[in-house]
Formats: C-alpha cells, structure tokens, sequence
C-alpha cells in the first residue's frame, strides 16, 4: 500500500485585521515565520480543507515573530476580518526545502502510532505547536485522545512512507488518558 503524502501544506492561519488597508495576522505553523517574507501566491482553506480562492501576496512582514500579510484583492479591513480563520495553503514544490532526515509537521497526521509495550494507540489527529515540543495528539475510537511530547526519548522511528510512528511512552503515561 502506498500512502501519497498531500500535495499542499498548510504553513498558517489567518487572524484578526489591522489598520484600514487589509493587512492580517498570520498564526505561523511554521518553524520560521521568516519564510513568509518570500512568499508570492498561496491558497486559503477552511477547516474542511477545501480551497477558497488563491491569494496572490503584496506585502508580508515579520514583527517579532509575528506574521503581517496584505494580498492584492483585499483592500480594507472589512474584507481582511472576512478571512480570519482560514488556513493559508501552498503546494508542496514550493515549500521550503528540507534538510536531510527532516520533515514537514502536517506529514505525520494520520499516521498510525505504536508503542513497543501497548501496540497501537491511534493515529495522530492534531499536532499543537509548542517552543519547547510539539504535543502530539492520537486519537483512537472510543477512547480519550492521548497526548505526547514529540521528544527524541520518546519517539523511536518515524517511516512517513508506510504511516507509521514508534515511540516508547514514559511510564504512566498511557494510564492518565485510557
């Protein structure tokens, strides 16, 4: 079975306008929101995924790391507010490229996550960005979702190929959530 990684990636969510021009907020999902400065065209989603419209960017600037974006067609605050919320999208070949052993974030949703003593535990639903570690959310049916720190102690091997996360859970941890 071959599992295609998605061909676009969601690198931030759009937030609260500012000043009359249009200019909004972007929640960067991305490690360095200093890789929107180079950024010419991107896709807005909404939750669902489904692409909206694709944006083409005028202006971006990087204030203490955060994210300022001004796009050609929306001129004024009233249309910047209309966006907030949406997710800003853009085609995998025109990411950033990535070091050697390194991946993109959003690739390990729905991946399948085992532990060497429980077996599976879920597949990854969420990811929530943290400075210290990403905490990774698996959820399986019926069951409370279960929370880890995306630490090199915990997590053992991650083959994005065959969807497929090991870790080695801290004792107890397991127990706090099933």
């Amino acid at each position: 079975m071959t599992n295609k990684l998605s061909e676009k990636l969601v690198i931030g969510r759009l937030g609260k306008a500012r000043g009359l021009k249009g200019e909004i907020r972007v929640k960067s999902l991305s490690d360095d929101p200093k890789r929107f400065i180079n950024l010419e065209t991107c896709q807005l989603e909404n939750e669902a995924g489904n692409v909206l419209s694709t944006k083409e960017v005028v202006d971006c600037r990087v204030i203490n790391q955060d994210v300022w974006i001004r796009f050609k067609d929306v001129s004024d605050r009233d249309a910047a507010e209309s966006l907030r919320g949406l997710y800003l999208s853009v085609d995998r070949e025109d990411a950033i490229p990535l070091t050697e052993d390194s991946f993109f974030v959003v690739d390990l949703i729905g991946c399948s996550v085992y532990d060497q003593e429980k077996g599976l535990l879920g597949k990854v639903s969420y990811i929530q960005s943290n400075p210290s570690a990403d905490i990774i959310y698996v959820k399986k049916a019926g069951e409370e979702d279960l929370l880890y720190p995306n630490l090199k102690t915990i997590v053992k091997n991650i083959d994005l190929e065959n969807k497929r996360i090991d870790v080695v859970l801290p004792d107890g941890l397991y127990e706090i959530y099933r």
